[in-house]
């Protein structure tokens, strides 16, 4: 079922606007509980940051439409504001984290799943003048692995300089591993070291779990699909992202005159797509 540009943005804004509201409702909850002291003031800062990165997400994709020209498919475009959303709002900002401690494994296995998937979109984009055949698949499925990968490599950089910053709430449980040293439950060795139950460090752990599992994410999406794609290339379109037009300046009678142009290019592709499904019906 297709649908309309208009009735796209309208859907697009409706999910970003309840998303926003649920993500402003978390503040309103932390600062309400900052102010009868069931929250700490490092938590809440923690949160409070997170409010800003889960909007900056949410809003992250339309923005990325908006600047490089390009329409996703609305389903996947959902999906990335949804995950934005409970990676960061429902996480950090309503604590899914106290209530279910498996959260953090399905966010980042769900990360894997989701990037790769943009990963193809955007290895679609990029390739988008090159002739058709195996040699495009596989370069736009590598272009989506190391893409998510990335993406996964650069959460962990950021999980890492804000516990750097507040380390008292950080989530990547540097401190679950320490041996405490002293009764005012201080880890206070006089030389400042710390001593820790494995040898392989605390938050290391934390941070090479959530890589792996993005990995398996990724791996999980990209082999069945490449299989699919190889067998049947017309199936990658489903994942690819369609580059639109430059905005023309104002003043710019160069580019007035590309578009002007381009509009009778699209009719002419459009008529002949459509002489196949004419001419059978009048045999």
């Amino acid at each position: 079922m297709q649908i309309n540009e208009r009735n796209r943005k309208i859907v697009l804004f409706a999910v970003w606007a309840v998303l926003i509201v649920l993500d402003a409702a978390g503040l309103i909850w932390c600062i309400v509980r900052l102010n009868t002291g069931t929250l700490s003031q490092d938590n809440f800062s923690y949160s409070l940051l997170h409010f800003f990165v889960s909007f900056a997400s949410i809003s992250g994709i339309l923005l990325a439409e908006w600047v490089l020209r390009f329409r996703a498919g609305m389903p996947l475009v959902i999906c990335c504001m949804l995950f934005g959303f409970f990676g960061n709002t429902v996480s950090n900002v309503w604590r899914m984290y106290d209530f279910f401690p498996a959260w953090d494994m399905v966010l980042h296995s769900l990360s894997g799943v989701l990037f790769a998937a943009v990963g193809l979109g955007l290895g679609s984009l990029v390739t988008y003048n090159q002739p058709e055949g195996k040699l495009k698949i596989v370069a736009i499925v590598v272009f989506a692995f190391f893409f998510s990968l990335s993406v996964g490599f650069l959460w962990e950089i950021f999980e890492f300089t804000v516990d750097t910053v507040s380390p008292t709430s950080s989530t990547q449980g540097w401190a679950e591993g320490m041996i405490q040293m002293g009764s005012d439950g201080v880890y206070d060795i006089p030389d400042g070291t710390y001593l820790v139950d494995s040898r392989r460090g605390t938050a290391i752990l934390d941070t090479m779990e959530d890589m792996i599992l993005h990995l398996l994410g990724s791996l999980i999406t990209l082999i069945p699909l490449t299989i699919v794609f190889w067998k049947r290339q017309s199936s990658l379109k489903a994942f690819s992202f369609l580059p639109l037009p430059r905005r023309s300046k104002k003043g710019d009678p160069a580019q007035a005159q590309t578009d002007v142009q381009a509009q009778p290019d699209a009719q002419t592709q459009t008529s002949a797509s459509e002489r196949p499904g004419k001419q059978q019906k009048d045999s």
